[in-house]
């Protein structure tokens, strides 16, 4: 049975060059995936921070179409889970308490930067819009 809690926990590694080496994302209170734990990674790894942070959802799926609205939506909600993430530990950012994406700890240790968020879904789906064709895809305001 689902439970009420929406939340969603995302934790990235940064080697010390601020590239992204490893994420997650999962729910909170029960650990389960968010359609898969690093859907992007394999198009995401070893890219800056700041190159991340510089990509458009629209680049994102001219690059790696989907014609599944369910991994569109997922890939959105990846793609800006992450990049909220990276914002937060680069300053661009607040990740306060009411902020969709909240700061659980950002460590710097010698083999890189772990970065922990929360995300609250409720929050991050203003962000993600009706695009107006179809009533059902996912499309992204500026963020």
């Amino acid at each position: 049975m689902p439970c009420n809690d929406i939340t969603d926990s995302l934790k990235i590694l940064l080697d010390p060059e601020d590239r992204l080496q490893k994420y997650a994302l999962r729910k909170k209170t029960c650990g389960s995936d968010v359609g898969r734990r690093s859907l992007l990674l394999k198009w995401f790894r070893n890219k800056s921070a700041e190159e991340i942070l510089s990509l458009s959802p629209e680049a994102l799926f001219l690059e790696y179409p989907t014609n599944s609205k369910t991994w569109e939506y997922l890939y959105v909600k990846h793609f800006l889970a992450v990049k909220s993430g990276l914002s937060i530990m680069l300053g661009k950012e607040p990740g306060g308490i009411n902020d969709y994406c909240t700061v659980d700890s950002i460590e710097y240790t010698p083999e890189g930067t772990i970065i922990q968020v929360e995300i609250s879904v409720e929050g991050m789906t203003d962000d993600i819009k009706a695009c107006g064709n179809c009533n059902s895809c996912g499309s992204v305001k500026s963020h």
